[in-house]
């Protein structure tokens, strides 16, 4: 397979050879298959062929909540997502908020995710955790 530059700019977005991928349906199934070396670097690897991964920021990008029943999902950029079934740490840098997915520290929130978060927040010290309202798994 020849490679080809992929990228995960800051907004979330992928872009593919300086194109924006747009199908997002093809970005689930690639953001589904990356993986971190030992380094920190990331790449996409399907079956034996890996190919490197540009991220600007951190590989995930919460863009969207579900609350309707608990527990909260969050929705990615990607179509990944993830239930708030647990307390977690908020990690910052300046005033940009992550959480971790797969590493620690690994997916920001978009604004409007954090404000609609920001009600489950508890300050301990210097440090920041998400404490999300549990129910029952669906």
């Amino acid at each position: 397979m020849q490679q080809q530059e992929i990228r995960i700019k800051k907004d979330g977005k992928w872009y593919f050879g300086g194109a924006e991928m747009f199908r997002r349906n093809i970005v689930n199934v690639l953001a589904q298959n990356i993986q971190k070396d030992s380094n920190g670097q990331y790449y996409i690897q399907m079956g034996e062929e890996t190919n490197p991964l540009v991220v600007e920021d951190v590989p995930f990008y919460a863009t969207g909540i579900v609350d309707e029943q608990l527990p909260i999902k969050l929705v990615f950029y990607d179509l990944q997502e993830m239930l708030l079934d647990h307390e977690m740490k908020v990690y910052f840098d300046g005033n940009v908020p992550y959480i971790s997915f797969r590493w620690e520290g690994d997916t920001r929130l978009s604004r409007g995710v954090y404000w609609k978060l920001f009600d489950y927040f508890e300050f301990r010290g210097e440090e920041v955790y998400l404490v999300p309202p549990l129910g029952e798994e669906r």
